[in-house]
């Protein structure tokens, strides 16, 4: 018997399970399938989640959760501040996203000369916007309101929320005239946020959000995510946690209390708990949860967001006179100015560091090239990503000219099998029928069940990695207080 059930393999729910363990309570975190969170081959290590990591600055979200759960910051030694955070690249402009608002601006001027009294202007209301965000998250995790106070902090905010908003949507319309440039903005968003609005007009909140984020710093691990996961899972279990992987669950009966039926190899069995907390990346989600007469209306509010494109990563190593000197750590490409980056159009790059040891032999680089795609993976055949793989292949070419003759390691069956295999483990970009105020959330934790919650990066998808931390940390809070009313 458990106080509380955790279903899920991405970094939400295990987020959620250690919180709830460390205020000790009986937790344990279910753990489906084998999948991976690194793959490594030939010498070279690939993190399967290539994405930038934020959040680790003084005070942020991941340096307050580390903090919370008595863990040292120390014990993420490798974790480096990237100056540039991320590089874009059109075929005629490269953006350094410089963590210096005026090194910043100065770059962006230097490339778009005609706009530079525009730019400052947008990136003047950007701050303003996502100081409040900020600043909302470091005083309670929850974006979405939860009692009356809250609710009165939000209506004060609305005014400048709403001028800053104004701000911001002219200064896009007048973007909108310089193809160029607008591409620039729209890769940092597709990089930086998991949010890509509804279709119609942008989610200007989690835009300003995302432009923000270079200048609060993007950081690099030779772990990549994998740092937190490792310093989480730790936390833990050394707080009594317990974690089953490689099981199967087969079936959850809800009432007061919570009755799950979990496969593990040769046995069956059944754990129970007073709470669960399951993630919205769960691939059995809608078939053994939400057929539950109550959480019907869940349902329809998680059909209110879906996952409009999906990440395919290629993965390859390459020599180190392959690469310009002045490379970043994170690369955007954009193929084609005049198309918006969604229409299979940019290349994100992850490239290990210099002399990185545990990611390439010495001489060389472990390269990560995805591309975000209309169509999950596990749905297309493997000739059709081998055709992706060659776009992907394509496109860095015109960013690396010498690719082919300096390419050591390239296996596109294997990056196709992980792409299929890691989908729960990688953040999809959500679009919305309906636009929230925010822009970053419009999916509550909470469940018509008052002892189920979800969790999971599409519940705050506007706020990036940093939204799959903080759902995780609502999610926990959340039980945490039942727990405290139930023993009051």
């Amino acid at each position: 018997m458990y106080d509380t059930v955790v279903i899920g393999n991405d970094l939400s729910s295990l987020v959620a399970a250690a919180i709830v363990s460390y205020h000790g309570r009986k937790t344990v975190l279910l753990s489906e399938g084998d999948a991976r969170h690194v793959y490594s081959d030939y010498g070279y290590t690939f993190n399967i989640d290539p994405m930038p990591l934020t959040g680790f600055g003084p005070g942020e979200t991941c340096s307050r959760l580390l903090a919370n759960l008595g863990i040292p910051v120390t014990e993420c030694s490798g974790l480096q501040l990237l100056n540039p955070g991320l590089q874009i690249i059109l075929s005629d402009h490269r953006i350094d996203c410089f963590n210096g608002m005026e090194e910043l601006l100065n770059d962006m001027g230097r490339e778009f000369s005609g706009d530079r009294v525009m730019i400052r202007k947008l990136y003047a209301s950007v701050l303003k916007i996502s100081n409040l965000i900020e600043q909302r998250i470091t005083e309670k995790p929850y974006v979405s309101r939860t009692n009356f106070d809250e609710f009165i902090s939000v209506l004060k905010s609305i005014p400048l929320i709403l001028k800053e908003r104004l701000s911001l949507t002219k200064g896009f319309k007048a973007i909108a005239k310089n193809p160029p440039l607008t591409r620039v903005f729209e890769a940092n968003g597709a990089v930086l946020s998991n949010w890509t609005g509804n279709g119609k007009s942008p989610v200007c909140i989690s835009s300003a959000y995302a432009l923000s984020l270079p200048l609060k710093g993007l950081y690099h691990h030779v772990a990549g995510n994998e740092v937190l996961r490792g310093l989480l899972e730790s936390a833990f279990e050394s707080s009594g946690g317990h974690v089953i992987k490689n099981c199967s669950v087969m079936r959850i009966n809800i009432t007061r209390e919570i009755d799950v039926d979990v496969s593990i190899p040769d046995t069956l069995s059944q754990i129970s708990g007073r709470y669960l907390i399951a993630s919205t990346k769960w691939e059995k989600l809608r078939l053994l949860l939400l057929n539950d007469r109550k959480l019907k209306r869940m349902e329809r509010k998680l059909k209110l967001v879906r996952s409009a494109y999906y990440p395919f990563t290629l993965h390859m190593g390459i020599l180190e006179r392959c690469i310009p000197e002045k490379t970043a750590g994170y690369v955007a490409i954009v193929i084609d100015e005049n198309r918006s980056v969604m229409e299979d159009n940019l290349i994100f790059v992850e490239i290990s560091a210099r002399d990185s040891k545990d990611r390439a032999p010495a001489g060389k680089r472990a390269l990560s090239a995805t591309i975000f795609l209309r169509e999950s993976p596990l749905v297309l055949t493997d000739d059709e990503l081998k055709e992706v793989s060659q776009v992907v292949f394509c496109a860095l070419e015109k960013f690396l000219p010498f690719l082919r003759e300096n390419l050591d390691f390239l296996n596109i069956g294997m990056s196709i099998e992980l792409s299929r295999k890691c989908q729960e483990l990688v953040n999809h970009k959500y679009q919305v029928r309906s636009d929230s105020f925010f822009g970053v959330s419009s999916i509550s934790n909470k469940t018509p069940h008052r002892n189920v919650f979800m969790t999971g990066g599409m519940l705050l998808a506007g706020l990036g990695f940093q939204g799959e931390i903080i759902s995780g940390i609502n999610a926990a809070n959340l039980v945490i207080s039942k727990e405290r009313d139930r023993d009051g």
